[in-house]
């Protein structure tokens, strides 16, 4: 029987998760408790552990599809630091809403590789995903706008046509025999992460209620990173190609 080796090439390959989960865990908790310092340490490895894990099962996938997880990777670290920066500054708005912009840049980097991905697959925006996806970024952008004197913020406005884009593919990946459930929910549950951070500026007036949203944003922005690249690490219909310098 093969089971044995089978199961030990799958644990291979979702190695990194041994790491990231704990991660994910504490930086959520410290995002809640409000332990700033355990926040960012943690927060900022999360998606380096991703990258690791891509690096680890190179040979698994094409160059160009490890080039594109690595540079989204990439996006979200950086993207990463600039939100937890704009977080912190409390006293000039300007600097704030600047950080925030130079986040929002980093993680269109993001989102265009997730992008490039699924259409690299062949998933098209289906009509029931895009329809909604488009409903709630609309309603967003009418709350963000009405917070920022009726003018629409260009940069934030960019990135969240790339993150509608992106959720309305990634929530279209349904079709047989290519769909990945992981992908389906980690497109989802990253549109609510940026909403939650959108509704709670808005909507939260106590630090109860901020406490609250941390973790949802925290939780979410966390479990959808990891669906969805280790839904899209792998090629469509289980393509894998030969380590290098392997004899074909």
């Amino acid at each position: 029987m093969t089971l044995g080796p089978t199961v030990g090439r799958v644990g291979a390959r979702r190695a990194d998760l041994a790491a990231y989960v704990p991660l994910a865990v504490v930086t959520t908790a410290a995002a809640v408790l409000g332990r700033e310092r355990a926040h960012l340490a943690s927060k900022m490895l999360l998606a380096p552990s991703l990258a690791a894990g891509v690096v680890a099962t190179r040979h698994q996938r094409s160059r160009g599809r490890n080039a594109t997880l690595l540079v989204a990777l990439v996006g979200s670290t950086v993207g990463d630091w600039y939100m937890n920066e704009s977080g912190r500054e409390v006293s000039d708005e300007a600097r704030r809403r600047g950080l925030l912009r130079r986040g929002a840049g980093a993680f269109a980097v993001q989102q265009a590789g997730l992008i490039r991905l699924l259409l690299a697959d062949g998933v098209r925006p289906r009509a029931l995903p895009a329809t909604v996806v488009a409903v709630t970024l609309a309603a967003l952008a009418a709350i963000d706008s009405m917070a920022n004197d009726g003018r629409p913020d260009p940069v934030l406005s960019g990135y969240g046509a790339l993150l509608g884009s992106m959720a309305a593919l990634a929530t279209s990946d349904v079709v047989a025999p290519r769909g990945r459930r992981a992908v389906v929910l980690g497109g989802g549950l990253f549109l609510i992460s940026d909403a939650t951070i959108i509704l709670g500026e808005q909507l939260a007036t106590s630090s109860r209620q901020e406490v609250v949203v941390s973790g949802i944003v925290m939780a979410t922005y966390a479990a959808a990173l990891a669906l969805l690249v280790h839904g899209l690490r792998d090629e469509p219909l289980h393509v894998t190609h030969e380590p290098r310098g392997t004899a074909a």
